[in-house]
């Protein structure tokens, strides 16, 4: 994963980092211009030191510590490219789902920045229900606000169903010894199922 750097001190900032260790400036990632920035608050907007002249607000998302993506300030959709592919979240009732969505997010995310970076259309079924994909993450039975029958990771024409479940490192871990899968992640299943479609 590329590593970024504060317009603000030149500190080495990391994907997901919503503020800069050194000097504090909140950060934002702009997909259109696939660069985390620093953010400089203007009344109940930021503008991006990589481009003083945007107003932009975070997705939706970050209210939760989901995502750092930005959206234009005037824009009616308050999601970003990666969140507006969501279908199903969890129960954001239960902590632990929150949790667990936040470290799926993360991977999404990742999947979104690589398949922006090597030129691949991301489209949501919400755009187009033919060629879009979207996301369902479901819990399976026993878990808070869960399906009655098992979740199976797979995908069903650009519809990509994933176990909350897979975002616990334990069970992962567990799951990866049981199939003998020495490379199981969420990334990997992310990439794996969206490669398919």
């Amino acid at each position: 994963m590329k590593l970024f750097e504060c317009q603000h001190c030149g500190q080495t900032l990391y994907f997901e980092n919503t503020e800069c260790e050194r000097c504090g400036s909140a950060l934002g990632f702009l997909s259109d211009e696939m660069q985390l920035s620093a953010l400089s608050p203007d009344r109940d907007v930021f503008r991006p030191l990589t481009d003083p002249q945007r107003e932009m607000r975070y997705c939706a998302n970050a209210t939760h510590d989901a995502c750092n993506w930005l959206v234009p300030a005037d824009a009616s959709q308050p999601f970003c490219t990666a969140c507006r592919l969501n279908r199903t979240v969890p129960d954001l009732g239960n902590a632990g789902n929150v949790l667990l969505w936040r470290r799926i997010e993360m991977a999404k995310h990742r999947l979104v920045y690589g398949l922006l970076r090597l030129g691949l259309p991301v489209i949501s079924k919400f755009d187009d229900r033919e060629r879009g994909i979207a996301f369902d993450f479901l819990s399976g039975p026993g878990a808070p606000g869960a399906a009655e029958n098992p979740v199976i990771t797979g995908h069903n024409r650009g519809l990509i169903t994933l176990d909350v479940a897979e975002a616990d490192d334990a069970l992962r871990a567990r799951n990866r010894r049981d199939m003998a899968e020495p490379y199981r992640t969420l990334l990997g299943h992310f990439r794996h199922e969206t490669g398919h479609y």
